[in-house]
């Protein structure tokens, strides 16, 4: 990375000032020298970083912006777009951005609930027809923060992952309109993204245009992101990048789909610039109003009084290492993105990859980026035995709490000296002793494990993209 340079100050014309002059140039000097050693040095660690977790992942590219303030601090791409091909990453190549098209969905909605046109008190049937009574009740509200109950259309059996066909707006919500709600609206927060896609067909009906028309217009060109778009596959887009997935241990193309599939639950391309953009665009000097930026960060609270970490503009507002962080991951069918801003710091940090499922989420690696850019240092992992004892005092069923993603439960078992979870059907994943009654998986140390086996049942509290979710152990049911 090449520093920003200070610029000295213009010398006087005096003896005096002469003299004033080469001595405030030797002083400014040595502050770009040393601002220059200082900013290397975590360039040099991420550098490292990266590098690391593009083999481990393995990544084919990760491409990566930070920015505190306007000033760039980190800038760089790994890796390549194209592995067939070998075309080399850069940091201008475009990349779907998965749920990170969520926060303009929910800027979006704030919009017009700022202009009058939407409530968020109303009901998804105030402004779609045709809905079951149950899903048609859910307030506006309930589908932007995750607390409607509606099932996930992507967690649906026999969901078409590999189908390249075109789909309508009605085949895709009647892909989970007819299923009963998984709990009371307002009573759990459930990570879901048939919520945010009807949202997208409320931005149409109120606007009268197509989401994908209401973004340019009200999102894209105030905040000049030239090289963002909802366009699918048929069109010739420049440096865009080719998606991978994990199998069997190799890497192989993911299958392409139609942007009516993920919609405005996940269907937007964009670059790293335009996301700094956008940032700044809905904090920052940009177009959103104050009114606006204040609803996007509203949290609201759950009927027994939990406040969400979850805005309702689709933002994840949490604490990192002590920052405040608000921020956003994406993954969709072999991409993955992470959109990060520290507020107190006025840092940004952008990444995006052409993998979706490998053996970390992008913002493990994302959270490690942010550790050498705020000054703090990166936790020491290490492998201490395990006892029998311990190890299957804390084995069992445990049964995540109010805060879920994707899955319900999870299954701790000791085996030869070591403890391994499970996540519903998935594989059971070794965990690394960190003492006590700590872990790490072995696939990702930020994927972190903390058991709390001093009141009855058992808890066990899980730091897992960005946010910390809780569960019990079943013997209290």
């Amino acid at each position: 990375m090449t520093p920003t340079p200070i610029a000295e100050p213009a010398l006087a014309t005096s003896r005096r000032g002469l003299l004033r002059g080469s001595a405030g140039a030797l002083l400014m000097s040595g502050l770009a020298a040393s601002a220059a050693a200082a900013a290397a040095a975590p360039a040099q660690d991420i550098d490292a970083i990266i590098e690391r977790a593009m083999k481990q992942a393995p990544f084919p590219a990760v491409v990566v912006a930070a920015r505190k303030g306007e000033t760039d601090v980190y800038r760089k791409a790994f890796g390549y777009i194209d592995l067939e091909n070998k075309v080399a990453a850069t940091t201008d190549d475009v990349f779907p951005i998965g749920s990170v098209t969520k926060t303009m969905t929910g800027l979006s909605v704030m919009q017009l609930v700022a202009q009058g046109r939407i409530g968020l008190d109303d009901t998804a049937a105030t402004y779609l027809d045709g809905l079951p009574p149950a899903i048609g009740a859910l307030k506006v509200r309930n589908l932007l923060d995750h607390t409607s109950g509606l099932v996930g259309y992507t967690d649906v059996p026999g969901f078409p992952w590999a189908s390249q066909r075109p789909f309508t707006r009605q085949e895709v919500v009647g892909w989970f309109a007819d299923k009963p709600l998984q709990f009371e609206p307002g009573t759990r927060w459930s990570y879901t993204n048939s919520g945010l896609y009807l949202l997208g067909l409320i931005i149409e009906k109120v606007s009268g245009a197509s989401y994908e028309d209401y973004l340019a217009e009200h999102v894209f060109k105030p905040f000049r992101m030239t090289n963002s778009s909802m366009a699918g596959w048929e069109r010739l887009i420049p440096r865009r990048a080719h998606g991978y997935l994990v199998k069997a241990g190799a890497l192989e193309n993911a299958p392409r789909y139609d942007p009516l599939v993920p919609f405005s639950a996940g269907g937007v391309l964009s670059t790293l610039d335009d996301m700094m953009k956008y940032r700044r665009g809905v904090f920052g000097d940009g177009p959103t109003t104050p009114q606006v930026r204040q609803l996007i960060q509203q949290q609201d609270k759950l009927k027994d009084g939990l406040v969400l970490p979850y805005a309702l503009g689709c933002l994840a507002i949490t604490t990192f290492e002590g920052h405040r962080k608000i921020g956003h991951p994406g993954d969709i069918f072999g991409f993955s993105s992470q959109y990060s801003y520290y507020p107190d710091d006025d840092l940004t940090i952008v990444m995006f990859s052409n993998m979706q499922n490998g053996a970390m989420p992008l913002i493990s690696l994302e959270q490690k980026v942010a550790r050498a850019l705020l000054g703090v240092p990166q936790p020491t992992i290490v492998d201490l035995p395990l006892s029998k004892s311990l190890g299957e005092s804390l084995a069992g069923s445990y049964e995540i709490g109010e805060i879920r993603f994707a899955v319900n439960e999870m299954t701790f078992t000791f085996k030869d000296g070591a403890l391994y979870v499970a996540f519903e059907h998935g594989p059971p994943i070794a965990l690394r002793h960190q003492g006590g009654n700590e872990f790490v998986s072995s696939l990702d140390d930020e994927h972190r494990f903390r058991f709390d086996t001093h009141g009855r049942p058992a808890r066990v509290f899980m730091s897992y993209y960005g946010s910390t979710f809780e569960a019990t152990r079943a013997e209290a049911r």
